[in-house]
């Protein structure tokens, strides 16, 4: 079954095409006889899938699971690149009318971060897709990890800011917190710094600073609103702190240790002082 993915915001340099481990997605091209018109997608659905250059294309046996598993490779290019990542609006599926679909809720970038809209190269997608062999480990390695991806996940996806901010920061808790209740301020503020060894920005003060607005949004101490203001701010901080974490679990491979209780115990204890 082959399911053709436009990407916007993307564009490649120096190559024609790029085989992801997994084999069974791709980058491609993307070509006219791929375009099905279908009732449902409007003419302005068409002009815009036209507009784009290049696809991400499913094409394995099994249909179940490719929609996690594209989502996880985009979630990647957001992780694990400076640049800007790229986003899909539309399935598109000649052999079976039923797949193609128009999608509700795309990934939506905060234009605060002013990330850079270049062309990917060979060892750039080279680097994505070493992230997203780590990535796909991690999502089947615990309860733990797999649910930080999802929150994170509907994160990249919340069109308020302050879904985004709130599932981001449950993110962090999936991998930081304490097994039993209590104390989460401390124990994350403390494991995230440590980990990240208080790099620039991610200090336990910081990472502090921002749990704060968290729990006093969902305390009732401030008032919350869909006008982000300046809040766009925190929530570029929070990203950058939460992507470095992810980055670092990785470059360590410590994401291994989230297989067994025990495993994980050990590692959060390596990481219960600040550096």
């Amino acid at each position: 079954m082959r399911v053709v993915m436009p990407l916007f915001d993307f564009n490649c340099t120096g190559i024609t095409g790029y085989q992801f481990g997994t084999r069974s997605l791709s980058l491609e091209p993307l070509a006219k006889s791929d375009v099905v018109k279908l009732s449902l997608f409007s003419e302005q659905d068409i002009r815009l899938i036209e507009q784009q250059h290049w696809a991400l294309v499913y094409n394995g046996g099994a249909i179940g699971g490719y929609k996690s598993l594209a989502n996880l490779l985009l979630m990647t290019f957001r992780i694990f690149s400076d640049q800007r990542p790229p986003f899909i609006k539309y399935r598109l599926c000649r052999d079976n009318d039923r797949l193609s679909t128009r999608l509700g809720s795309p990934m939506t970038y905060n234009y605060s971060a002013r990330k850079p809209k270049v062309a990917f190269d060979a060892a750039q997608l080279s680097q994505i897709d070493q992230g997203f062999g780590h990535l796909q480990q991690m999502d089947r390695i615990s309860t733990r990890t797999h649910n930080s991806l999802y929150f994170l996940y509907r994160a990249f996806h919340a069109d308020k800011w302050i879904d985004s901010f709130i599932l981001m920061m449950t993110s962090l808790e999936a991998l930081f917190s304490k097994d039993k209740p209590g104390g989460a301020t401390e124990a994350v503020s403390v494991r995230v710094s440590s980990l990240l060894k208080s790099r620039p920005q991610c200090a336990k003060a910081n990472v502090e600073g921002l749990y704060e607005l968290r729990s006093e949004m969902t305390h009732g101490r401030i008032m919350v609103s869909d006008d982000a203001g300046d809040n766009l701010k925190k929530l570029e901080h929070l990203e950058f702190v939460t992507v470095q974490c992810y980055r670092e679990l990785v470059r360590q491979g410590a994401y291994r240790h989230y297989a067994t209780k025990k495993a994980r115990d050990t590692f959060m204890g390596t990481l219960n002082k600040p550096p």
